[in-house]
């Protein structure tokens, strides 16, 4: 049988659901193996060991025969270690625990994560998080199983838990997952396995970790076979290394890297060809804890799958969530960088009037560019980086007021993009969860939506009706005052006013009502009207009807909303009246 490399695994699921304390226990309930070889830690990972996972359960389940090496467990749990860290081809990780709370169920985030994972086919199992919060839940002696623990606990428990569990069963099966308890499936090609766990006492976690380690080996066997092909990792950022100096953290997932190897690297400009001079990753601990050195042992090679450092001239300019790969000769050196400078390329569709989005890295921006199309919200622009003037100094021009918004994911902002720490035309959405900038920015986008229809419903005449009152003139011309009753719409100064033939008579100067201005009359009104250009007698009688004179594109504009019913139906005479000599007026 042809050798394996450990599975990649991320945690996703609803901010707060235990993802992190999962993490911490799945590393913690090895930490005790690390003389002998259980645990290691990677760069941006944590290798659990096929040994460590086989000590841990022991006298707790039988794991079986056992082909992969072990897992190697990203660090940084969540939608950032899912979908921003990308590979060629799809997502880094493998394999996914999608955790959910036991009391919450199924939340936003959670359906997200569900999604996600469906888009991008990816084996998972759920960890129904916090059992040990159920009522009924007693304290475990020591190491135990799942089994034992849910008969210590009884059927009561055991009877509320299948309960919750049952609940976010029917929530998956819209997305087309049929759900059980791990230990009552037949079939996981048919069905996900749910493991109940408590993190806090460590229950399940032996189970959750073995069940893992059997999807891997069932469906991952061509995926994560071991061949004799060009090494490829994953740029998870730059950073210094006293005594380095500058270096790549990455994720190797395929083949392997060796000092000497020349690659080919994502940069921030456009892809760029190196020369590995050293691999680093953190030294093993001694018996009491402590790291040896420097805290980094060199490698003269390594192999999938692993986290580790990489120095290498220019790795300064490697771009977070790129790719590298190793070449060997010119032929693919060329074919390597036509494909990352493709791969860099913009992830998003780009619009004339639309957000920008600022991320940490491609995957982050690739990840957050589909989510504001499921959104349909239009982008403008899309880059990887802290959010600084020139974006905001770009983003003033954009024409709609609800598009000058730049979201920034997981991204600083510069002290040049607002100065004195003041927002001004343009809005900045920043956040470490994606579905929470967007959640805001929605929400933001609908009040100024509604605030700047209110502005130009102020600024902009509306479709309004009114009559001269007969025996009601007070002034013929210069300008003529006569006394008018609203009959629909809103009627204000400075309005363009025409007769019920269409022709213009002048415009509206002022109103009063009881010897008082006002700047609004509506429905019903009664009140004194100042009109220029009017004359009593001439172009303007008394019973007469007269309306506000629209604009042919306001009128356009006017049809397609923000109208009362009132109003709606003046809009209608108008364009009649000016469709008796311009049959396609308004259209």
């Amino acid at each position: 049988m042809a050798a394996l490399r450990q599975p990649i695994l991320s945690l996703l699921g609803h901010v707060d659901h235990g993802k992190t304390t999962l993490l911490d226990r799945i590393a913690g309930s090895v930490r005790a193996e690390r003389e002998a070889g259980g645990i290691t830690q990677h760069i941006g990972a944590i290798e659990v060991t096929k040994a460590a996972i086989q000590r841990l359960c022991e006298g707790i389940l039988d794991t079986g025969p056992f082909s992969v090496p072990g897992l190697l467990v990203i660090d940084t749990p969540g939608h950032r270690s899912f979908e921003t860290l990308r590979r060629r081809g799809g997502a880094l990780a493998d394999i996914a625990i999608l955790v959910v709370d036991v009391r919450e169920g199924m939340m936003p985030q959670t359906r997200e994560s569900v999604q996600i994972l469906k888009h991008e086919k990816t084996p998972f199992a759920v960890a129904l998080t916090k059992i040990d919060l159920i009522a009924g839940w007693r304290k475990p002696t020591g190491a135990t199983s799942l089994k034992d623990q849910l008969a210590r606990c009884g059927p009561e428990y055991v009877r509320l838990l299948d309960e919750r569990m049952y609940a976010v069963s029917e929530e998956l099966l819209p997305f087309g997952f049929s759900a059980e308890r791990y230990d009552r499936v037949s079939d996981f090609t048919r069905n996900v396995g749910i493991v109940p766990v408590s993190a806090k006492s460590g229950v399940g976690i032996a189970e959750l970790l073995a069940l893992l380690v059997g999807l891997s080996q069932r469906f991952l066997k061509d995926e994560l076979e071991l061949k004799d092909e060009a090494a490829e990792a994953t740029i998870l950022e730059r950073s210094e290394q006293r005594g380095i100096g500058p270096v790549g953290s990455v994720i190797l997932y395929r083949g392997r890297l060796r000092v000497g190897d020349e690659i080919v690297a994502t940069g921030r400009l456009e892809p760029f060809v190196t020369r590995i001079r050293g691999i680093y990753r953190p030294a093993p601990p001694t018996r009491s804890g402590t790291s040896k050195g420097r805290g980094l042992e060199s490698l003269a090679d390594v192999g999938a799958a692993a986290g580790v450092y990489l120095s290498a001239p220019g790795v300064e300019d490697a771009l977070p969530g790129g790719l590298l790969r190793v070449v060997s000769g010119k032929e693919e050196q060329e074919a390597a960088l036509a494909a990352l400078t493709l791969a860099s390329h913009p992830v998003a569709e780009l619009a004339e009037s639309g957000v920008a989005l600022q991320a940490d890295t491609l995957g982050g921006l690739e990840a957050l560019a589909f989510e504001c199309k499921e959104a349909s919200i239009p982008i403008h622009h899309a880059a990887v980086g802290p959010v600084d003037g020139a974006t905001v100094l770009m983003m003033t021009t954009v024409k709609d007021p609800t598009h000058r918004v730049v979201l920034a994911f997981n991204v600083a902002v510069l002290d040049d993009a607002l100065p004195d720490g003041e927002e001004g035309p343009v809005k900045v959405f920043r956040g470490e969860v994606m579905y929470r900038i967007l959640e805001e920015y929605l929400k933001w986008r609908t009040s100024r939506t509604e605030s700047l229809s209110k502005q130009r419903r102020s600024e902009t005449a509306h479709p309004a009706k009114f009559q001269v009152l007969p025996g009601y003139v007070f002034r013929a011309s210069k300008p003529a005052i006569v006394g008018i009753k609203v009959i629909a719409g809103e009627l204000r100064p400075g309005s363009r006013l025409m007769g019920a033939d269409g022709v213009e008579i002048g415009r509206l100067r002022s109103l009063q009502k009881e010897s008082t201005s006002v700047q609004r009359a509506e429905a019903g009104d009664e009140l004194a009207a100042s009109i220029e250009g009017a004359i009593v007698g001439r172009n303007l009688s008394e019973g007469d009807i007269l309306y506000v004179a629209l604009t042919e594109s306001g009128a356009r504009q006017f049809r397609t909303g923000g109208l009362s019913d009132p109003e709606r139906a003046v809009l209608d005479e108008i364009i009649r009246i000016h469709r008796r000599v311009e049959p396609f007026w308004g259209q």
